[in-house]
């Protein structure tokens, strides 16, 4: 056939409606003459032209559709397609397998899924009741593997949100941290050294984990696994019975071990008791005030020290019982003593302590600033005295204040000697207030500041409360939670010092830290004794790597890993 033949005569059907579509709009052609040209009846033409400008309309290409360009074939591997086909056999919906093929890091999407099931030929699965699905098509539960030491061996693996942790590793290596907890002589296990398990609770304490039965979210993240030297982090019933078998004994050498690491030269501290209720029916536990419940309440009453110039937590005890309550402050001036030293100055509430006990701490030359008990005389006193100071006091955000002061000396039941009272009026209350403390030297001004800035253990408090899950006790027995507050301490000095390194946040409350800096995924490299966390993108993640402890890399003594951390590539 010659070329030109080709085109006049077609032979094609699809051709020739090409050509007669053609000779009619775009020759002008009549349809009667196209018609006799091309062999076509005057019916057939007319519905043909309808079709076509219906379709044009469309969108659509009736002669030249587009080519599709890509694989040929499925990328997905063909034991993947095989283990799919396999669960729906099982009756599994495409949901569930996407969940059994996420536990074993294979990544498919639902629509993935469904597509390669329509090309094998299956059809969608009938809508069931809850009851249906659960006795014919539950998943099978993947058995978490076995907590072990981690080995060096080459590997790589990825964390959806918990590579938070692993961001502290550095901080950590040049505080000391894992060699404190080494001195603390935490019991270990059959497996695991007692190191393994403290750094296990830890890990979830700086993930803001609410409870340790609620391990899905973490029972096979092997990110962090790493954290604890570990492949993945121990079951919730070992975390949950560890705490049992651990003494004050080791709780109090840790936090003497981080009263060093952590230690201010200031040593000022605000006390104050934190009031954590328990919501079991346990009778073992004594009523405690509760301010944010106001009423009497079975809790465990906890003793709570904070360095207001740093913001760190220096102390916890949550073995106080009623009869020992007012020794509790004599008991933190021993922890000092024992670690070598002495506070300068107590900063506490009226009914912290009694006037007997502010005479022990004067005769230990320990200075103290607290409230004294406000009675109707006391008060009534006040109305007589006319020789008021008004003092101006800085308050936040640039404000300022001025207040009516009144700076004498008095004493007090049980206490050797004078005290310095100040009454303060005119402060936004309807009753004065009345400050007593055993330093003449301050000034004014200095020891109000100082009491004001006493209200910042409660925000710390209220911050262990939201992240640190404080009012949701692990047991009702004292001693397991004695170690989950410690613990708490902890990951909140770690916390405090890792915003102070992040220019602009170093005020934030930890809820915030965890969440523009934290809360993240990551690819995680081991090769050759060095793990490379390439981090996913994240807002704040260039100001995060722009910090001194994590801009190089850093050799992990109790791991022999190096570490680094590098901004990924893909979201």
């Amino acid at each position: 056939m010659e070329p030109k033949t080709f085109f006049l005569k077609p032979l094609n059907p699809l051709q020739k409606q090409y050509e007669a579509l053609k000779a009619f709009y775009v020759n002008g052609l009549s349809s009667a003459r196209v018609c006799k040209q091309f062999g076509l009846s005057q019916a057939y033409f007319k519905k043909l032209r309808f079709l076509f400008v219906k379709k044009l309309k469309q969108g659509i290409n009736s002669f030249f559709p587009t080519i599709k360009t890509g694989p040929k074939q499925r990328r997905t591997p063909k034991t993947t397609i095989e283990e799919i086909v396999l669960l729906r056999k099982r009756n599994y919906a495409i949901t569930d397998i996407q969940v059994h093929l996420n536990a074993k890091q294979i990544k498919l999407s639902l629509n993935a899924i469904d597509e390669i099931l329509k090309s094998e030929g299956f059809a969608p699965l009938p809508k069931r009741t809850r009851i249906e699905r659960l006795s014919t098509m539950l998943p099978e539960k993947f058995k978490a593997p076995r907590s072990i030491s981690l080995t060096t061996m080459n590997d790589e693996f990825t964390t959806e949100i918990s590579a938070g942790p692993l961001l502290f590793l550095p901080l950590m290596q040049k505080l000391g941290i894992v060699n404190a907890i080494e001195k603390s002589g935490f019991p270990g296990t059959k497996d695991l050294s007692g190191t393994q398990m403290v750094l296990s609770f830890l890990a979830l304490k700086l993930l803001g984990t609410k409870r340790w039965s609620h391990d899905c979210r973490w029972n096979m993240d092997r990110a962090l696994g790493l954290f604890a030297n570990l492949n993945v982090l121990p079951k919730s019933t070992t975390l949950s019975t560890y705490g049992y078998r651990i003494s004050r004994k080791s709780n109090r050498e840790l936090l003497l071990q981080l009263a060093s690491i952590f230690e201010d030269n200031s040593l000022e501290f605000n006390l104050d008791f934190k009031t954590i209720p328990y919501w079991g029916d346990a009778g073992v536990l004594e009523k405690n005030w509760s301010g944010s419940h106001r009423k009497a309440m079975k809790s465990i009453l906890a003793l709570i020290a904070e360095n207001p110039d740093s913001g760190t937590l220096t102390y916890t005890n949550a073995e106080i019982k009623h009869r020992e309550q007012n020794y509790a402050v004599l008991e933190f001036v021993d922890f000092w003593k024992q670690k070598g030293t002495c506070p300068k100055l107590l900063i506490f509430d009226s009914r912290f302590t009694t006037y007997h006990n502010l005479h022990k701490l004067n005769q230990d030359g320990i200075k103290f600033l607290t409230l004294r008990r406000r009675g109707k005389e006391l008060i009534k006193s006040t109305s007589s005295i006319n020789s008021w100071q008004k003092i101006t006091i800085e308050r936040s955000k640039g404000r300022y204040q001025t207040i009516n002061v009144l700076d004498r000396k008095c004493s007090l039941r049980h206490y050797d000697g004078e005290v310095r009272e100040i009454i303060i009026t005119g402060h936004g209350r309807e009753k004065p207030a009345f400050l007593i403390t055993n330093d003449f030297d301050l000034e004014v001004k200095e020891l109000i500041k100082k009491y004001a800035r006493r209200w910042l253990v409660e925000q710390e408090i209220a911050e262990q409360i939201l992240f640190f899950q404080l009012n949701h006790p692990s047991s009702s027995i004292v001693i397991k939670v004695d170690f989950d507050l410690t613990l708490s301490l902890l990951a909140h000095n770690l916390y405090k010092k890792l915003a102070k390194e992040l220019i602009g946040f170093e005020h934030c409350t930890v809820d915030t830290i965890n969440r523009k800096f934290l809360e993240n995924g990551a690819k995680i490299i081991i090769k050759d004794k060095m793990v490379s966390i390439f981090l996913k993108k994240k807002t704040h993640l260039p100001l995060l790597l722009e910090t001194s402890l994590l801009k190089e890399e850093i050799l992990l003594s109790w791991m022999g890993l190096s570490i680094r951390f590098v901004a990924g590539t893909v979201c």
